[in-house]
């Protein structure tokens, strides 16, 4: 016997509309995230697991700002401090797990370490990733967070102006041919 069957009609008519409620706003989620894709022709190596991990990076930074573009969010710039704290994020999620903490480390220890926090306000943000094989390309991260609200909405988030991107592609949790994602997003004097 189901669990909705043994409810009360109301509560199941309730859970019913509920349910329908939620499959529309994953619809809804769905079609407004495949609009944010940009085309294969658009990026080059977004697809391409193979091509060196800066065009793959590279890739990244097209499909996220094609992504920004087409939700009416001004292009993100690159940050040389962000640049290098993905860089260490993407190492430390890879040897010590997958965590916003990674290493027992605070989340934005190396925005600060490499002087993004230096102005007198910013704020910062991060998405990670992690990708068996072609799970792994840039294509399918950026999928996975544009349909994922979290990582869509501080990607798309009008407010961060800089990024940097980090991937790592390696052995991951005893598995290989793996790839970690970082995407450390900051805006400096905004509040």
């Amino acid at each position: 016997m189901s669990l909705a069957t043994r409810r009360p009609a109301p509560l199941a008519a309730l859970t019913a509309l509920l349910a329908v409620g939620l499959l529309a706003a994953t619809a809804a989620t769905e079609a407004s995230a495949a609009g944010l894709v940009a085309p294969l022709s658009e990026c080059k190596a977004q697809k391409n697991i193979k091509a060196p991990e800066r065009e793959q990076e590279d890739a990244m930074r097209c499909l996220i700002n094609y992504a920004r573009s087409h939700s009416g969010s001004g292009s993100l710039g690159a940050s040389r401090s962000l640049e290098r704290a993905a860089g260490q994020k993407s190492g430390d999620v890879m040897q010590c797990g997958f965590s916003h903490t990674a290493c027992g480390r605070p989340a934005d220890l190396y925005a600060r370490r490499y002087g993004y926090a230096s102005a007198s306000s910013w704020a910062w943000g991060e998405n990670l990733a992690v990708g068996r094989g072609k799970r792994g390309s840039a294509r399918k991260v950026m999928k996975a967070w544009l349909h994922s609200p979290p990582h869509r909405d501080a990607m798309l988030r009008g407010s961060f102006d800089d990024a940097g991107i980090g991937l790592k592609r390696g052995r991951f949790s005893g598995h290989r041919n793996m790839a970690v994602w970082v995407l450390e997003l900051g805006c400096q004097g905004c509040g």
